[in-house]
């Protein structure tokens, strides 16, 4: 019964998460993503260079992700989860172990603004 119900938060936590994402995909292009992240991260140019490629390939990966039909919520959750941690691995290598700190202080914001808390 708990499992459900955990299994049943995951996919509402995901969906959520899912659609925001989809959501800033679709109102910010990557120049003003990487600008942000320069902004609030204080990148350098050359870390600026290197997130660029990694924004682009969340992004693909994103709007690929949205526009499959052909696999259900939990899948989607499941591969939305492996989008995350690949970028987030991915802009690791790049950014100073602060930024990385930072980055992840920005994620946990815009999902509790996401869910209303």
């Amino acid at each position: 019964m708990k499992s459900i119900k955990a299994i049943k938060q995951l996919v509402v936590l995901g969906t959520a998460v899912f659609c925001f994402t989809s959501f800033a995909i679709g109102q910010v292009v990557e120049g003003l993503q990487v600008k942000e992240l320069t902004e609030k991260l204080q990148l350098n140019e050359q870390q600026q260079k290197a997130i660029t490629p990694i924004v682009a390939q969340r992004d693909k990966a994103l709007k690929a992700l949205k526009a499959d039909t052909s696999t259900g919520k939990l899948q989607k959750l499941r591969k939305l989860e492996a989008i995350q941690a690949n970028f987030k691995a991915s802009a690791g290598k790049v950014l100073t172990p602060e930024q990385s700190k930072k980055l992840e202080a920005l994620q946990a914001e815009r999902r509790q603004k996401l869910m209303g808390s």
